[in-house]
């Protein structure tokens, strides 16, 4: 009789065993089932929102006078300008700036929205919208 309890526990433990074997294995293909979806998902919105810079403009931007950097880019439907400024920049002289850029980039990119932001210490002073 103690044969039978034996192994009557021995294929308890085994099925036991088996059955959680099976769910770790299935817990794991569906992990990586969804981390394959994230991947593609974020490589589909990786290539839409896919950015290209304009060297020529961005360098005319950074050899303006009070302009510490900048960069002038393109990203899906709309033409990018952003204009880092010295604090003793003037918020008409920014205003100023971003026009300038603004009308350059609609000029350049015609089809497409245009966008320019000037940033004085932290602070937006100029955002001109052209569409």
């Amino acid at each position: 009789m103690n044969v039978r309890l034996f192994i009557s526990v021995i294929l308890i433990l085994m099925l036991a065993v088996g059955c959680s074997s099976n769910e770790e294995t299935t817990n794991e293909q569906e992990e990586s089932d969804t981390t394959n979806e994230e991947n593609e998902g974020n490589q589909q919105e990786e290539e839409s929102n896919s950015t290209e810079q304009n060297e020529e403009l961005t360098k005319q931007v950074t050899e303006e006078d009070g302009v510490i950097d900048g960069q002038v880019y393109t990203q899906d439907d709309t033409a990018i300008g952003t204009l880092m400024l010295a604090k003793e920049v003037s918020d008409n002289d920014a205003q100023d700036l971003a026009n300038k850029y603004a009308d350059e980039l609609k000029n350049e990119y015609n089809d497409m929205k245009v966008n320019v932001q000037a940033v004085r210490d932290g602070e937006n002073v100029a955002n001109i919208t052209k569409e």
